[in-house]
């Protein structure tokens, strides 16, 4: 796996990558399973950033640049990571 950023369109499901993008909205949730869902955009398509077992996650607001790297899967239709590694680029 390179740890240069590719585009949300170019990801492979069950691939390893890394992706840099601005949150569009997080949403946490309790039932059925604690978690919080981000959705991150970056112009070519959207991917779920979702954290199992996480109320909330710091930081995490509609605005910030996030670099996420982690496997991405489809749920449904969207393109899912679980868990993934990230860091901000720039959170205002």
């Amino acid at each position: 796996m390179s740890d240069r950023p590719i585009a949300v369109a170019a990801l492979v499901p069950r691939q390893r990558a890394v992706v840099v993008g601005e949150i569009q909205s997080v949403a946490s949730f309790e039932m059925p399973r604690v978690r919080t869902d981000a959705v991150l955009g970056d112009g070519t398509g959207t991917l779920l950033l979702r954290f199992m077992g996480r109320a909330s996650v710091p930081g995490f607001v509609a605005g910030c640049r996030v670099l996420a790297q982690g496997t991405p899967g489809l749920v449904g239709d969207a393109v899912v990571m679980v868990n993934p590694l990230y860091s901000f680029a720039t959170c205002e």
